[in-house]
């Protein structure tokens, strides 16, 4: 779920700063003047969620990446200490 959630607030912000961008150089100041303080503050509101989104997701991810390490070094451990038991074989 914090791969797909970051993926997507990621994906949305990115779109909606090109569509700024966008808009920007087709008509600057033409567009700026249209645009209604209510598209502008859902815009704002967008971007907002989006960072915030970002943010959320990428610290569940790297809480995740953190787990998965640790499990994986406690793994490797008690493997060592397990081999680290056993009795040399005799023979010959």
């Amino acid at each position: 779920m914090a791969i797909h959630g970051l993926n997507i607030a990621m994906a949305v912000f990115t779109a909606l700063s090109a569509y700024g961008l966008l808009l920007y150089f087709e008509g600057g100041s033409d567009a700026a003047r249209e645009t209604t303080l209510l598209t502008t503050l859902s815009y704002l509101a967008g971007i907002a969620v989006c960072i915030v989104g970002i943010g959320f997701f990428g610290v569940q991810l790297d809480r995740r990446k953190s787990e998965e390490r640790r499990e994986e070094e406690a793994r490797k451990a008690a493997e060592v200490a397990r081999k680290g038991r056993r009795k040399p074989v005799k023979g010959g």
